[in-house]
This record gives C-alpha cells, structure tokens and sequence, in this order.
C-alpha cells in the first residue's frame, strides 16, 4: 500500500472497529489526495471521495458508524492588495461520511438523535459501499486550518494554527512541533464545537476513543475526552519523573541503525541508490555497531553509510547523548556592536565603525546608537567600566555580562581622558544582524553611486517565509527602476524559490488612466525586466534552483561562481526512537531537458567571477563590480519605455 507516486509514506490511515477495513489517503495525479476504503478480506479497494478537492486524515469513530476527514474545499481568499496577489486564508473543512445506507443525514432539521450506547454496540459493523460518496457531509464548524483528526466515541478531534507557517508543512504528518496548536472537540449528539484553554504540541486519543492523552511543552497529561470537552481543559499532569526503564544501548542502537538503513531503503529518490548495493551497504557499516562507545559515533556510522551514496541533504543528528549537561553560566561575552581599531600613533582604540539601525531597517538595535549617545565612527573607546584599554588589549574580558547587565564605556573624539564622557550601555549577545542589514545597506549606496540611482539591489538570504518578506520588501522598493541586481550569495535554501520567479516573470499589460493622476502600471506588480541575479558556491539548494531557473527561463544574466550543489532535497526526516533525526534525500529534479539539473555540480553562472582572496582583503567585491556593469549594459541595451498616453477620445 505504499504510494510510490507522489509523496512519500501513507502516513494518514486509520483500522475500522471491526479490524478488517483500512481507510487512508493517496495523492493522485493533481496532487489532491483522495480518501480511499481498504478491505484486507477481499482486497478490494474502494474510493471513498474523488480526486477534486484535497482530503486527508480519515478516521473512523468508536461507534463504527461514522468516518471522517479534513477538506481542502473552502475556497474563500484574503485579498493581498499590496502585491496583487491572494491567499487562501481557510482552507480546510471538516467532513463526516456516514457508512451505513438508509439513515438520515446526520445534520439540519431531520438529523436522527444519537442512538443509545448500548443499542449502538449491538449493531454490528458494517460499510455500504454503494452510495458511500453521496452521504458525505461537512460539519456545521467554521472552516480554518485543520489538520490531524481523530474520530473518538461521539467526538471528533482535531488540532488547527491561526495560519499556516513553513514550520508547520512537516508537522502535517508528523506532530513534533512547538506548543502552538488549538485542539478542537465537536460532539456529534450535542451538533457542538469547543475549542480547549490551553494551545497543545501533540495528542492522541485512546483505541476505545474516551480517553485523551495531550502534551503541552515538555509535559503530559491525561483526561476523559468527555471531560475535556465539557471543562476545556487538559487534564491531570503525568508525573513522567517516576518512570523507570532500562536500555540495552547496544540493542537500541542496532533498532536506530535498521530504521536508518529501511527509512532509505523505501524513501531514498532512486530505487537503484544510484548504482550502489544497500543491501551490502548495511551489513558493511551494521559490523561497526558492536564497537561504538557512544550514540555521536552511531550518528558517525550512520553518516558514513548514506554517504556511500554521494548525494546532498543527508542529514543525521541528535538522540540520546547521555545525562544533560550542567546549567550554563549565565554570563556571555557582549559585543558593542562595533568594530576597533589600533590607532599606532595614540597607542588606543578606535570605533572604525559602529552599527546600528540602517535607512531601510529603523527596528535594530545598536548600543552605542541611541539618540541621547553623541557616539560617532573614529572616536576612541579608552574604557570599559573605569578599566582603562589601550590597543592590543584584551576588551572582551571586559565584558562579561548576564542578561540584561550593563557597563560603562568611556569615549572621546580626541585620544585623550580630557573632555570624555562615560555612557550606560547594554552589550548584545549577538550582533550579526546589525553587520548583515549594515553590509546590505553599503551595498546599495554603492550600487546607487555606481548607476546613479537607476538599479535597486536586494540580497535574499534564504527560500522561507523570511526570504520572500525581505524579497517583498526590496521588490516593492525598487521594481520600477531601470534594472534591479538580486543577491543571492549564502542563500540556505527553503522551498519558495518559484514564488519569487513568478513576480519576475510578470509583464506590464496596460496602464491605468485616472483623473489627475499620472497613468500608472497594470499589473502594478511587474518590473521593468532588466535582472542580474549574483550566485556563489555558499548559495544551496533551492537558492541554487532558482539561479538555475533564472537562468534556464532567461530572467536574466548570473554572476558569480558555480552553487553549491545539492538540489536532491528532503519532504519528510524521520525521528529515531530517541528524538534524533535522519533525512532521506527523496526529491530530485531534473529539466525539461531531460537531465539532472544542479546535483554534484551546482547552478552555472552565465559570467564566471569569483571573489578572490586578495581583492576582499582589500575590501572589493568582484562579483557586485561585474553585476553593476552587466546591468547597466542591459538598460542600455533595453532602456525603459516611456509609453506616452495617447490621445483622448472623441465620441
């Protein structure tokens, strides 16, 4: 029953009381899945839903008279009128099927009353094939985003967020993740919904459907199902503490071993692991097991395998390390945000360049900039907390600080103790973010001096949520300027890449004439289409697809270096029996052309430029040099049109 298809396991399928009939999803051509009815007696399969609408997570309730599933059928949109877009806020519903023919609907004005416990055992189980599709109802709850539903004893469970993030896509089928869901329970006697206090990470109900077991943050507790949806609460708290169990680590360590080797064995993207026998493969590096010292060295073996297989995104890590480690100090080295110099001739240091908030980014923080600070790049820093520096001296041991601690800096404009004053500042545990928006905004004054205004610049540091708002940003900033260089140099990947290539690809129509006004782009959204995309080999994965695609669909012109190389990525890691985790490389791509495009290779640049070691000694980036000519050659090549209004008409 596994689908080979499309994803990866069938991991949404549920036993009927009666333990002979399955039900479960299977995506199906158009990437909807549809619910299906397995009978383990006969070996018949029965579709329980059509392919139309996207439905997952069927399970039958304790009474065996009911199944059902989340749907993908609501289609009210939240407009995005910012970017000429939309989004489908609600999507899921909620369905029931009834199994058996002959009953009346189970909701509106004719809806039977729920028959008595006992009369309801005395009935045996049984599903009506014929006719199954057309006794399919919603139940009367709001749509939202809902996901992971379990069917109990007259009551239907299910977990939604408020909107889905790119931290959730995993959680889909695999309910690991942070205390942020709402647990709903509907009644189907009462025809009511609640919704519990408390947000949850994970539950499950008990075989017989009247109990629930819920963990919040690292506790866990139990409950009646009943009692739960008439308090809304989560129960007594599981004293987790007094449990006792013993582990044969050799043997565990075998059973996370054989899950490694079998999770590749049925997911790894070719069922040939590329020329490699997996079989051999195991009982090779399974010889190893008897000699480790520790779960590191198993995660070690483990990478070693899979790395017989020369391809990216094999990720292993994690599991049971042994006894925590002691509490950390709470003390940490600060930073001021700034970075000194020597000054040979005053023998002290220098702020050669303090950081802070930039033109485009007004939210960072920076300590030595506030407003009550007279602070300025090229003043001296001549101490910390009354301990005078000179240069060569040691700051940091000056800074040891605790959350929220703060120290006194003495600071002149002249090398000298006469006429300095002493600020209270608060040092930061990190300040790469300072440096990063600071580095980006350098480069657009460079970029702005070079083209005098005419080119916008953006560097998109990652394919999530994150990356497409600091796109969205840039995009909306600059799309009408002449020519635009994106920068996608350390991009980590993600999996949003043809987001951004559809706001590229888009093309000026028309343009809107109103009263007053001057006649303005339609769509609003489309540039001018003169792009540089800057790629090197720290930009991986999906940041590496999209400088292939760019350059494939003939966006625009690639700089740089060839990326990464790794473009045979992940859908679904797997956790070991102890909360380690191994990735399977499972979704390779391959172009239109027929080749495997970016693995063991990376994206090529159209114009090769590599950032020498000496010319960024000397604080020069070749890579931005070469993207800055390049697009202007472009917008002289393609300059602008001015697409003058034509006359009015006469009628």
């Amino acid at each position: 029953m596994k689908n080979d298809e499309f994803y990866w396991e069938i991991s949404d399928y549920a036993w009927a009381p009666d333990s002979r009939w399955i039900a479960y999803s299977l995506v199906q051509y158009n990437r909807n899945s549809q619910i299906f009815l397995y009978d383990t007696a006969t070996g018949k399969r029965s579709a329980v839903t059509d392919d139309f609408y996207d439905n997952l997570y069927p399970s039958f309730d304790a009474d065996g008279r009911h199944l059902y599933f989340v749907s993908s059928r609501n289609f009210g949109v939240q407009m995005d009128f910012y970017e000429d877009n939309h989004v489908i806020a609600t999507p899921q519903q909620v369905m029931v099927v009834q199994l058996r023919a002959g009953e009346k609907p189970p909701f509106g004005a004719d809806a039977p009353e729920e028959k008595s416990e006992k009369k309801a055992e005395a009935e045996p189980f049984r599903i009506d094939l014929e006719g199954l599709e057309k006794r399919v109802y919603p139940l009367p709850v709001d749509p939202g985003n809902y996901f992971y539903l379990k069917a109990g004893k007259g009551k239907i469970l299910w977990a939604s967020v408020d909107k889905f993030t790119e931290d959730e896509y995993e959680e889909i089928f695999n309910p690991r993740g942070a205390t942020k869901w709402d647990l709903h329970i509907f009644d189907m006697a009462d025809k009511k919904e609640v919704v519990l206090s408390d947000k949850v990470r994970e539950f499950d109900i008990s075989p017989n459907g009247e109990q629930l077991i819920v963990r919040k943050e690292s506790d866990m507790s139990t409950i009646s199902v009943d009692k739960a949806y008439q308090s809304k609460g989560l129960g007594e708290r599981l004293s987790l503490e007094t449990f006792v169990y013993r582990v044969e680590l050799q043997e565990e360590w075998n059973q996370i071993f054989n899950d490694c080797w079998r999770w590749y064995r049925d997911f790894f993207y070719d069922a040939g692991f590329h020329g490699r026998d997996w079989k051999a493969m195991g009982e090779k590096y399974r010889a190893y097991i008897p000699y480790l010292s520790s779960r590191e060295e198993l995660n070690w073996v483990m990478s070693q395998m899979v790395g017989e297989l020369c391809v990216s995104h094999t990720y292993i890590g994690g599991g049971d390390y042994g006894p925590a480690a002691g509490p950390r100090s709470p003390l940490y080295t600060g930073l001021l945000g700034a970075d000194l110099a020597p000054d040979s001739a005053a023998g002290l240091y220098k702020l050669a360049r303090i950081y802070g908030p930039t033109e485009i980014n007004l939210n960072l923080v920076g300590p030595l900039v506030r407003p009550d600070l007279a602070v300025r790049e090229g003043d001296y820093l001549l101490a910390i907390n009354g301990v005078p520096l000179k240069a060569g001296d040691d700051h940091f041991k000056l800074l040891q600080v605790a959350q929220g601690q703060k120290v006194k800096v003495t600071i002149n404009a002249r090398p000298a103790m006469e006429g300095a004053k002493t600020y209270e500042v608060e040092p930061l545990r990190n300040d790469q973010p300072l440096r990063y928006f600071r580095w980006i905004q350098d480069n657009i004054r460079k970029i702005n001096q070079a083209t005098n205004g005419r080119v916008g610049y953006m560097h998109i540091n990652a394919m999530g949520s994150g990356g497409i708002g600091e796109f969205d940003k840039y995009w909306r900033a600059f799309r009408y300027k002449d020519g635009i260089i994106l920068d996608l140099r350390r991009n980590s990947g993600g999996w949003t890449e043809y987001f951004l290539i559809d706001k590229l690809e888009r093309e000026l129509t028309s343009f809107n004439v109103l009263r007053g006004m001057v006649p303005f782009r339609y769509p609003g959204t489309a540039g001018n289409g003169n792009y540089v995309l800057i790629s090197n080999e720290n930009n991986g994965s999906d940041g590496e697809a999209f400088a292939d695609h760019f350059k494939t669909r003939q966006i625009g012109t690639v700089v740089g270096v060839p990326s990464w190389g790794g473009l045979v990525g992940v859908l679904n890691g797997q956790m070991t029996i102890d909360n380690g985790r191994v990735e399977q490389s499972n979704n390779a791509f391959y172009g239109r052309e027929g080749k495997w495009i970016v693995e063991n290779h990376g994206a090529d640049p159209d114009i090769l430029v590599d950032n020498d070691p000496g010319s960024a000694v000397a604080g020069r980036d070749l890579q931005l040099e070469k993207a800055i000519e390049v697009i202007l050659e472009k917008i002289q090549k393609n300059p602008p049109k001015s697409w003058e209004r034509p006359p009015y008409p006469k009628k």
